[in-house]
């Protein structure tokens, strides 16, 4: 219950557009039913039929006292609705009364159609506010959880909580809320009018409702448990089309056409396959109720009707008509229903799966006292720093070291040695388990994330940009930057030449995580963006590893100018890069087993002379 209360509560701010939909919706069932009790006083209209028949009691079958008191006071409200009906209709003439019957019988179906209308307006205008609630909290949340969540799990999995789950969630509320009403009151009152009519008869009927919503409430638990299937065979569906998509050049390299072709013809299948499942349950539903109400309206069709060609039921034939009207009427609002139950179940399914993102911990968190760092001007410390990501694997051990303000540091060691790791603690995508990183005796967890990251400007090896245009990518985040602080900071990272050489120049777009631009050209784009921001503390991660000799030249040039009166921490693998750092520290094993400048490392002949040897002595 707590998770339907959850779902529902966010309806809550938007309660006049659903007080308007609800009045609507009650004066839509009230206007329907209105229309079914006009047939009886319309059919006497039509043949002169003054009263209805009385009530037929079967001689030695006389009704105990109190069944008869319920006759009577039905048969009292009965006469009241048709009394009133008379009244709206009444004319001079059988002609008039037929004339005012056929102006009624309009003016309900105008006002019941305008209240539909408004109904589905003021519905809809919800159902949208309640999808741009759920994505926004999601893309919100997926924006405070750490690296680690995405780091494991597929991309279309991400994605398909924000765009199928969501949808499916709110196919739920509109029918939970938007059909419940509506139904609920038509079939109040038509069941109503079923009792007034005849109540005995009613209760015959009423024998099959046991079984409709039992089975009712058997196909619910089963689509359930089929939905929360599909929808994670959807998420397969989309994780393999994105990776498809973004990753399309290694697949046309490594000619796996066919095997990107097979895997994802096999998700869709395996989708198909939870989806056949879960529509087999989800239409069965439908025909057993239908048949389930048919029967027992034919029943009743059967044994009243058979009662009034003898002449010895307790209906006129005018009252007759309207109660199989009100009952076959009754059939489509009680199948809706048991719908309304159905879908609530598929949406539960995928509420749970949203909430499950909501819900979970935030390992990054800002404290609400955060303070504010405008500067950064001494040290910043790693104090005994020890960090793992997942128990029982250490990646980061008893690290201790410092970078004075204006230092550069380089960090090399062996592949897997932790040392993006150790670098990643600084912006705070990562907190340490054990010890502490201050910034000019700060520690990290006490400042605000904007103030802290506002500070640094990092450039990695692999340099993602947006689908927008390149000055769009360099301004990226700093709105009304001017023009020609975007061109000063390209021609310092020596990019201005090769955008200029583009037909739209600035303007050009760089495609999905700019495929259309070179590694180089990239990487200098990057530069110029970290240049623009004009960071006092620069992290480097290779960003220099991947690139030809000409691209690493120009990328060096710009990587010197950016480096200019800024601290700077370094992970690479080219000598250009580490030579003249102020200090090397070497990690290996998730330890620094040495620190010291290039000479001093090489002359200690362990692990940074090794690597030397292996890697840089070409660049000599």
């Amino acid at each position: 219950m707590n998770l339907y209360r959850r779902t529902f509560s966010v309806l809550v701010p938007f309660w006049k557009q659903l007080s308007v939909a609800s009045l609507s919706a009650a004066l839509h069932a009230l206007l329907s039913g209105l229309l079914i009790w006009m047939v009886g006083p319309l059919l006497n209209t039509l043949f002169q039929v003054n009263s209805p028949l009385s009530p037929t009691i079967i001689p030695g079958q006389g009704s105990p006292q109190p069944l008869q008191q319920l006759n009577t006071g039905f048969d009292s409200i009965k006469e009241s609705m048709k009394g009133w009906i008379d009244q709206l209709a009444a004319g001079s003439s059988r002609q008039d009364t037929l004339i005012n019957f056929c102006i009624l019988i309009l003016a309900v179906v105008l006002l019941k159609n305008l209240f539909l209308y408004l109904q589905g307006f003021y519905m809809a205008y919800v159902q949208q506010a309640v999808v741009r609630h759920f994505r926004n909290t999601l893309f919100d949340k997926y924006l405070r959880l750490s690296l680690d969540y995405f780091q494991s799990r597929r991309t279309g999995h991400v994605m398909s909580r924000v765009t199928n789950d969501v949808v499916v969630l709110n196919e739920s509320i509109d029918l939970g809320f938007n059909r419940l009403i509506t139904d609920s009151l038509f079939t109040i009152m038509l069941f109503g009018f079923l009792l007034i009519l005849s109540w005995k008869l009613t209760l015959l009927a009423m024998i099959v409702l046991p079984v409709i919503f039992g089975f009712i409430w058997f196909i619910g638990r089963k689509l359930r448990k089929y939905s929360e299937r599909s929808q994670e065979r959807m998420a397969d569906v989309t994780s393999v089309l994105e990776e498809s998509v973004n990753n399309a050049r290694i697949v046309k390299a490594f000619s796996m056409e066919t095997f990107e072709r097979s895997k994802f013809f096999k998700a869709t299948q395996n989708y198909f396959k939870a989806l056949l499942r879960m529509t087999r349950i989800r239409h069965l539903a439908s025909p057993i109720n239908d048949t389930l109400a048919t029967v027992a309206g034919v029943i009743i069709l059967l044994f009243a009707g058979s009662q009034i060609v003898a002449g010895s039921g307790e209906l006129s034939a005018a009252d007759f008509m309207t109660y199989i009207l009100a009952m076959f009427s009754l059939i489509k609002p009680v199948k809706d229903l048991s719908q309304i139950h159905i879908k609530l179940q598929e949406g539960m399914a995928a509420a749970e799966r949203v909430f499950e993102v909501i819900d979970t911990p935030e390992k990054i968190i800002e404290r609400p006292n955060a303070a504010t760092l405008d500067s950064f001007t001494s040290v910043i410390r790693y104090e005994s720093v020890s960090f793992s990501y997942n128990p029982g694997e250490p990646v980061l051990q008893d690290i201790s070291f410092e970078v004075r303000r204006g230092e550069i540091v380089a960090v090399v060691g062996p592949s897997g040695a932790g040392k993006s790791t150790l670098f990643d603690l600084l912006p705070r995508f990562y907190d340490p388990l054990l010890g502490r990183v201050t910034i000019d005796g700060h520690d990290l967890r006490d400042l605000s994330l904007a103030s802290l990251r506002g500070l640094l400007g990092i450039v990695t090896q692999e340099t993602i940009l947006f689908n927008d245009s390149i000055q769009n990518n360099i301004a990226y985040g700093m709105n009304g930057v001017a023009p020609e602080k975007v061109i000063d900071a390209a021609r310092a990272a020596n990019a201005h030449d090769f955008i200029t050489q583009f037909e739209h120049g600035y303007q050009t777009q760089v495609g999905n995580r700019g495929v259309m631009l070179s590694g180089g050209q990239r990487q200098r784009i990057a530069i110029a963006r970290a240049l623009l921001k004009d960071p006092q503390i620069l992290i480097f991660d290779e960003a220099t590893s991947s690139l030809d000799t000409e691209s690493e030249m120009l990328v060096q040039q710009a990587i010197d100018r950016l480096m200019a009166n800024r601290t700077t921490l370094v992970i690479a693998h080219r000598l250009s890069t580490i030579k003249n750092a102020d200090r090397i520290l070497v990690l290996e094993n998730g330890r620094i087993v040495e620190g010291g400048t290039h000479e001093q490392l090489l002359a200690n002949g362990r692990t940074y002379s090794r690597l030397y040897e292996m890697q840089f002595r070409g660049d000599a």
